[in-house]
């Protein structure tokens, strides 16, 4: 069945596109002196203008754009083996015309009874059956010649595109600058954490904490009354601080930068008010790991499974495993809920995400029932 797509297009003509090819091909040769110059130039000028001309010769061929063309150090590679082709298209068309010459030489000498110079033939010596001994070899000669400018130019195109496509070398320059960049952006976000918690905690905490004050002079110098609704008062804004302070903690506990990941564990266990068991393996401590962001990435993790187990799990006890290894380490942390979490869901993929930016893997195991076992494993180099 034909596809809308193949109904829609135009017809292609075969007669064209060989034409094309072979036409197309045989033109590269006009281009061989300044190939040849920029092979010795590239990739300053003139290799890039004789690029271009390469792509919109191939383009012409094939009708198939292209834009972007290989990299500077790729430039001399590729112009050097279009001139070997060029070259040896040159001596396909060389070997062509001299077989015209020979072909027409023996078909007037055949026809006339003349020499043929070329063979220092004498008058008369070839006839037409001299010419139909060389009709076959010579039309199959013709057709391998011509088959050798259609590969001359499949090949073109293929030395095109694999030097337009990046090396092994350069995806991993690239890969390199993605993670470089990805440990910016997550550095940046942790930069932006730790500018919050400064700002709570120089800016509103100390203004709550001085209304605390005004509010605590005041409750020693007036009525019953008074004193018992500016105690309430009081009380509230001890609420605030808790709060902002809470805030400060999960934005970006200023104890994971200054102690390590143990310390800021250890807090946030006392923290939990139902019972957080933290297990350390393979001497886990300030200076074990191999860099902060390491560390920053396995107590987000524990953090939000502890904050999901507390809202979402209606667990009793929650579990804090820390294993490390040479170059990884694995962070477990389990509940005995009621299980059901969704791995897709906003707290899940925000670890998932955080893990992902350390190329580490995020397993969730949380059947219906329980209990909820979350694994990450970052690597640590």
């Amino acid at each position: 069945m034909t596809s809308p797509t193949d109904a829609s297009a135009p017809p292609r003509s075969i007669t064209r596109d060989a034409v094309r090819m072979l036409g197309g091909t045989a033109a590269g040769i006009g281009m061989l002196v300044p190939t040849l110059i920029a092979v010795a130039t590239a990739p300053r000028r003139p290799a890039p203008a004789v690029v271009r001309s390469v792509a919109a010769r191939l383009t012409w061929i094939d009708g198939i754009p292209r834009r972007t063309p290989p990299r500077a150090p790729r430039l001399r590679g590729l112009l050097a083996l279009s001139a070997l082709l060029q070259l040896v298209v040159l001596c396909i068309l060389i070997l062509i015309g001299a077989g015209i010459v020979v072909g027409v030489q023996m078909l007037v000498a055949a026809a006339t009874g003349g020499p043929v110079a070329l063979f220092s033939a004498r008058p008369g010596r070839v006839t037409w059956a001299t010419v139909g001994l060389f009709v076959i070899p010579g039309l199959v000669l013709l057709f391998l010649a011509l088959s050798g400018i259609g590969g001359i130019a499949w090949l073109e195109r293929r030395v095109w595109q694999s030097f337009q496509r990046p090396g092994a070398g350069e995806l991993s320059q690239e890969v390199v600058r993605l993670h470089t960049t990805l440990d910016e952006v997550v550095a940046a976000v942790d930069a932006e954490r730790r500018r919050i918690e400064r700002d709570i905690h120089d800016g509103v905490q100390q203004r709550v904490v001085a209304l605390s004050i005004l509010l605590a002079r005041v409750e020693r110098a007036e009525t019953d009354e008074a004193r018992r609704l500016l105690s309430g008062a009081r009380a509230e804004t001890q609420h605030i601080l808790d709060d902002l302070r809470d805030v400060a903690w999960r934005t970006y506990p200023e104890m994971l930068q200054r102690d390590g990941l143990v310390a800021a564990l250890e807090a946030l266990r006392d923290r939990v008010a139902m019972p957080v068991t933290l297990e350390i393996e393979g001497g886990v401590d300030g200076t074990a790991i191999c860099d902060r962001a390491v560390e920053t990435a396995a107590y987000f993790v524990a953090s939000e499974a502890v904050t999901n187990a507390i809202k979402h799990a209606q667990a009793s006890t929650i579990g804090i495993r820390v294993r490390t290894a040479p170059e990884t380490l694995t962070m477990t942390i389990e509940d005995d809920g009621v299980g059901g979490a969704d791995a897709s869901g906003t707290g899940l993929s925000g670890i998932a995400s955080r893990v992902a930016a350390r190329d580490g893997r995020l397993h969730v195991h949380s059947p219906v029932g329980g209990p909820t076992v979350i694994e990450a494993v970052i690597p640590c180099g």
